[in-house]
């Protein structure tokens, strides 16, 4: 290896480095102040929510049938 391309190599090496560190820095700081929640985070503890078809729910559960049309 030719000792011109050690400098080259080493520029882009510390470069790619920063860039790591920088996008990982913004990356934390996302998912600190506003972390993913999923949509099953939004519901209560053992809801159901309203399905589309009621042909599958038992004859008594009328109250969380919704049929869109």
């Amino acid at each position: 290896m030719a000792t011109a391309l050690l400098p080259a190599l080493w520029r882009n090496l510390v470069l790619f480095a920063l860039a790591f560190a920088a996008a990982s820095l913004a990356f934390g700081a996302v998912m600190l102040t506003a972390p993913p929640t999923s949509v099953a985070a939004g519901l209560e503890a053992g809801a159901i929510p309203p399905v589309g078809n009621c042909e599958f729910l038992p004859a008594d559960d009328n109250n969380r049938c919704v049929v869109y049309r």
